[in-house]
């Protein structure tokens, strides 16, 4: 039999017409290799693939020829009765009788050496990615994926080359096609294209040892998808499956040899502990059940998932312990795999969802294995929770939304700040062009000029601060400023100048103030000033005809508190129902721009809702379209104790001015026009004032001359404003060291007030300068009040009688899911109070460092829940430890929250137990 085969490997080939010369030389490949095989009666399916290989086209015969091959190669070597066709020499003997084919190079990889074939192997797959893509965006103009396309087309030199280097390399060049074509075509396409090329090159050469270095360059976003059944795992079915053969034969010979009955019953039980070992300690929850449903077997994590015992399980019916539709579907899957050998459900990953015996559901990926047995059917399923992933993934769809949402609301602010701005600076710009060419011969005109430049410097400034105190709400950085101030004076003020701007549009313009209402309280009068003047500028500015209502009233007395209502009424346009609960957010217009647009930049009732809501009140809104709207909010304040007179008042404050005569004050400051606007203000207060270019001149200055104050810009050349008050507060003479410094800077964020501090400044300005806020610290510096610093604020307690937690932030983030509020409500009431006794013990043992980290950690759960003014002074006891003030300030921070802690902890529990008081 060996020589007639020998004969067969070298007998003459047969000669064909020159036309078909390039097709019959791989006929010729095949037929040899057919001729090869012992009994062709046992390879029918062989047979059959080799008659339909020959019936391709030829460029087809090229792109199958390898699949063919190593088909008919791995049948000679596995199948034949004789063994001597092993794959070494049939493949020398193809390379000798063969060679024209090496031309084809997914042909000749096959005969390269094992480590070049492993790279050769990646380098066409990859090839074949480029080539697929291209069917798909057309001709490449990416310099990058061009240069890879030329790199994979260039053939190895094994000689120069480092394996290990160039499978980085390949790796590297495959993420790269990889993220620039998902740039170009999607997430989808790109991993289908793998996919397609991938299944294609696995029918290829699957059969190759070093198939399974084309899993080194795919890359592991794909991977992770789990898309690909990777040949690894079939081959371990294909060994597990040999083994359990074994394993029965082996079983049957030891039934026949007693003598060794004792090691393999031994064996055994190992191996059963072993399996039971890795199934009870699996992540994934696995399942066993035979081909009618009965469980087999029921892990560990099976029983955390499902909350049913193994014991419960056991023996029973799977059909019986899941829902009605899975049921059903595990029935249909089970049978059609058992008659077809296939089912959507079946050898595939899904995900679903199930019930629980208490009825809550939980999503599960699931992966169920048929196992074919001598005599039945086994079903494994692999399952895992991905509830967390799932409420993850909605909540990033939700963000998402929102995002959407704000980035479209935030363009359009950006189109109506554009013009906001634009129109006071072309006021600003061309009445100053009409006084540049002015010989002030006019005085009365050119007065009115700067008028009206006064006024639109003053609007835009206003436009600034909102959107830089918008800023620092939404960065968590706005402080309340708690001083004594008359309220009835403030509203005066305020109506004073609405109400010419109400005559001017024929407008009846109303102001009562209850006598209730008293004089004097202690409060942030600037903030009130600013959301007081946002609603009635609004009232005004969509009110045509009618009247503006502004009505002041006490609400609530309570020992040493009071609550102030403040309503702002008007017979405008009104605002439609639907949209009533919209105009609170940031940005959002009602009246969007058209024909007859309001401008505006959607920011001012955003601003004032949360700044009543900083200082413990609510902001509400009525309106009617047609017919007007009506805003209104309760404050609580302070009592004042200041019960002076108005003209006592208008005394003290001349006096004051008369007592500001005299002081002598250094300005250090690089700008000329500032230097000029400095000199003429302490000009009017009969204050000397000297001038220094930079803190270098200043220093000079202060060894000449004695002087009340200095005022210092933070950035000047030569030398700023913190290096020059550093050098200063060493200063060894205590006539320079002891001056109160106050810094000015247009930088309005913390990180320049922290710096400011860390030098020595004794307070912070903000240009353009506030000819009050520097009055006010001439006159406290005249009066001998000694502020070290003015960046922290006192707080003010919450009337009894109010809600502590504001939970529209939680409610917005979780579609007002009262189960979801109430369980983060539960983590707050079980981490606040560990937390929060850690904070009481280290403000006893004056443990400043250990304060600062507490603070900082539950000024985040108390914002989470909306406790705005209790967050606010968590900031002030974290900021007053950092920067080492005095420890008395800190200890009555803590005493004022300390006195609204036991309240909120009741009113959360009361949440809690009581769900639906969530809807207050």
């Amino acid at each position: 039999m060996i020589p007639n085969w020998f004969k067969r490997i070298f007998r003459p080939k047969k000669a064909y017409p020159s036309k078909n010369q390039e097709e019959q030389k791989i006929i010729d490949l095949i037929d040899f290799l057919w001729n090869e095989v012992d009994i062709h009666a046992n390879a029918s399916n062989l047979k059959t693939k080799v008659k339909a290989y020959k019936g391709l086209s030829l460029p087809k015969k090229i792109e199958s020829l390898p699949e063919v091959y190593l088909f008919l190669e791995e049948h000679l070597t596995e199948k034949n009765t004789i063994k001597l066709a092993s794959k070494h020499f049939i493949r020398n003997q193809v390379a000798e009788q063969h060679a024209p084919l090496f031309k084809y190079k997914n042909f000749k990889l096959i005969f390269d050496p094992l480590k070049e074939q492993e790279l050769v192997l990646c380098k066409v797959f990859l090839s074949n990615v480029l080539k697929k893509s291209s069917e798909l965006v057309g001709n490449y103009n990416d310099q990058k994926i061009q240069q890879i396309k030329q790199y994979l087309d260039t053939e190895y030199d094994f000689n120069s080359i480092d394996l290990i280097k160039e499978r980085k390399k390949l790796l590297e060049y495959s993420n790269q096609i990889f993220f620039r074509i998902k740039n170009s075509l999607g997430i989808n396409a790109i991993t289908n294209i793998y996919l397609i090329i991938y299944k294609k090159h696995f029918q290829s050469y699957h059969l190759l040892e070093s198939f399974t270095a084309t899993l080194n360059v795919i890359p592991e976003e794909i991977l992770s998808k789990d898309l690909i059944n990777f040949p690894s795992k079939q081959q371990m079915h294909k060994m597990l499956q040999k083994q359990l053969y074994s394993l029965e034969e082996i079983n049957e010979r030891l039934t026949k040899e007693i003598v060794e009955r004792k090691k393999v019953e031994e064996e055994l039980k190992y191996s059963e502990h072993l399996k039971t070992t890795i199934l009870e300690t699996a992540m994934d929850a696995v399942i066993l059940v035979n081909s009618i449903g009965t469980v087999l077997n029921w892990n560990k994590q099976a029983e955390i998932i499902l909350e049913l015992k193994k014991e419960e399980t056991i023996g029973k019916n799977l059909y019986s312990l899941v829902p009605r539709k899975l049921r059903h579907q595990l029935k249909t899957s089970f049978s059609n795999y058992i008659q077809t050998g296939e089912d959507e459900l079946i050898n595939k990953r899904v995900e679903t969802s199930i019930n629980r015996r208490d009825g809550s559901i939980v999503y599960i990926e699931l992966t169920i294995i048929a196992i074919k047995t001598k005599n039945d059917y086994l079903f494994n399923a692999f399952f895992r929770d991905i509830t967390n992933r799932k409420i993850i993934d909605n909540e990033i769809r939700e963000a998402k939304v929102i995002a959407e949402k704000s980035a479209k609301a935030k363009s359009v602010f950006l189109s109506n700040m554009s013009h906001e701005i634009r129109t006071p600076l072309n006021v600003i710009l061309g009445l100053t062009g009409i006084l540049q060419k002015s010989n002030f011969s006019t005085p009365q005109i050119d007065r009115k000029n700067l008028d009206g430049i006064q006024f639109s410097a003053e609007n835009l400034l206003i436009l600034i601060n909102d959107i830089l105190d918008f800023s620092k709400i939404e960065a968590g950085k706005l402080t309340l400023h708690n001083t004594d101030f008359n309220v009835r004076e403030l509203i005066t003020n305020i109506s004073r100048g609405f109400r010419i701007k109400a005559d001017e549009k024929g407008l009846k313009y109303i102001m009562h103030i209850d006598s209730s209402v008293p004089k004097f309280i202690i409060g942030d009068q600037l903030r009130l000033n600013q959301i007081l003047i946002n609603l009635l500028g609004n009232a005004i500015k969509f009110t045509q005809k009618g009247e503006i209502i502004i009505q002041v009233q006490t609400e609530e007395v309570i020992e040493t508190h009071i609550t102030i209502n403040f309503s702002v009424k008007d017979t405008g346009v009104g605002i439609p129902k639907n949209k009533l609960k919209n105009i609170f957010e940031s940005f959002y217009q009602v009246h969007k721009p058209g024909k007859n647009k309001i401008e505006g930049t959607g920011l001012g009732l955003s601003i004032s809702k949360q700044l009543i809501e900083l200082q413990g009140g609510t902001l509400k809104a009525e309106s009617q379209p047609g017919k007007g709207s009506s805003f209104n909010f309760s404050i609580t304040y302070t009592k004042s104790s200041y019960k002076s007179s108005e003209n006592e008042k208008l005394t003290t404050q001349a006096e004051n001015k008369r007592s500001l005569s005299g002081m002598k004050v250094l300005v250090v400051e690089d700008n000329k026009m500032n230097q000029f606007f400095m000199r003429q203000l302490f000009s009017n207060w009969n204050i000397k004032a000297d001038i220094a270019d930079n803190g270098k001149i200043a220093l000079e200055k202060l060894e000449e001359s004695i002087y009340d104050l200095i005022l210092m810009d933070m950035h000047m050349p030569v030398m700023d404003g913190p290096e020059t008050t550093e050098i200063i507060r060493k200063s060894s003479n205590n006539r320079i060291n002891q001056l109160p410094i106050v810094a000015c800077s247009a930088d309005v964020f913390p990180e320049s007030k922290k710096k400011a501090i860390e030098s020595g400044m004794n307070f912070y300005l903000t240009k353009p300068l506030s000819e009050e806020a520097l009055e006010e610290i001439l006159f406290s510096l005249q009066s001998n009040i000694k502020n070290k610093t003015s960046f922290h604020t006192d707080t003010n307690p919450i009337a009894d009688n109010k809600k502590f937690c504001d939970l529209s932030f939680l409610k917005k983030t979780f579609d007002d899911d009262k189960e979801i509020i109430k369980s983060v409500l539960q983590i707050f009431i079980e981490e606040t109070p560990e937390e929060y006794k850690k904070l009481k013990e280290a403000i006893e043992n004056k443990n400043i460092n250990v304060i600062q980290g507490i603070a900082h950690k539950l000024k985040s759960s108390f914002k989470t829940i909306g406790l705005q003014k209790e967050t606010s002074i968590l900031e002030n006891i974290e900021r007053s430890s950092k920067e080492k003030l005095e420890f008395s300030l800190l200890l009555k921070l803590f005493q004022d929250l300390d006195g609204y802690y036991p309240k909120i902890i009741k009113e959360v529990q009361q949440y809690i137990n009581d769900p639906t008081s969530l809807n207050t």
